[in-house]
């Protein structure tokens, strides 16, 4: 009997060194639900929303902006040149001017919905883009002002052409809003419930040239 509570203040005495000492990791015991481990359920991920693949053989409200003091330009037109999918695509055809702080930009809106596009639970945009290899060009979303979103505008970070059609996949997280353009006193968030226009900017003093897109989607 006395060997076995001897035993016993052991166990006990090492079971207090063991949660006394610093650094060690405190185990919790995992939740049970009747007995059963409960497992977390992955999130079923919404299927990809598409913005504009330009299949309507027409450009929505688009529009073109240039900085005018470098003599830049540009023209947002439908194509049906070497399109990547499909029989059409859009096409800029750009002179990016003299000044280096910015060239010109270009953006429309989508066929697909009532003025804007409901994102919610999408996570980036992806879209293809065939320009001259070395342009850099920045994405840029515009907020409508309903379903929730409050009329923000967000720039994406620098992207680079390749020369040939290329995927881009940018996730919304990576966006940071416009101080420039859009409602400066909306809540700070990018509200993908309501995206109303896609657009792109490109690099001051790059020169002149074609500028393609298609397949824009939100994932």
């Amino acid at each position: 009997m006395k060997k076995l509570i001897g035993m016993l203040l052991v166990s006990m005495g090492a079971v207090l060194l063991f949660i006394s000492c610093a650094g060690v990791i405190s185990l919790r015991n995992p939740k049970m639900t009747g007995g059963i481990i409960e497992e977390k359920k992955p999130q079923a991920k919404k299927p990809p929303v598409l913005f504009d693949d330009f299949e309507t053989g027409a450009i929505i409200g688009g529009y073109g902006f240039a900085n005018t003091a470098g003599a830049a330009s540009v023209k947002y037109v439908i194509s049906d040149q070497d399109p990547h999918g499909g029989k059409y695509c859009g096409h800029a055809i750009y002179d990016t001017g003299t000044n280096s702080d910015w060239g010109c930009g270009f953006a429309g809106s989508t066929p697909y919905g009532g003025g804007y596009i409901d994102a919610s639970g999408r996570s980036s945009i992806d879209f293809w883009v065939k320009c001259p290899e070395g342009l850099g060009f920045i994405v840029m979303l515009a907020e409508a002002s309903a379903n929730g979103a409050d009329g923000e505008h967000w720039r994406s970070p620098g992207q680079t052409g390749t020369g040939k059609w290329t995927e881009y996949t940018i996730d919304f997280e990576d966006f940071a809003k416009d101080i420039y353009s859009g409602n400066q006193n909306g809540n700070n968030i990018l509200d993908t419930a309501g995206l109303a226009t896609v657009g792109f900017q490109l690099d001051g003093a790059s020169g002149k040239g074609d500028f393609f897109v298609d397949d824009i989607w939100f994932k």
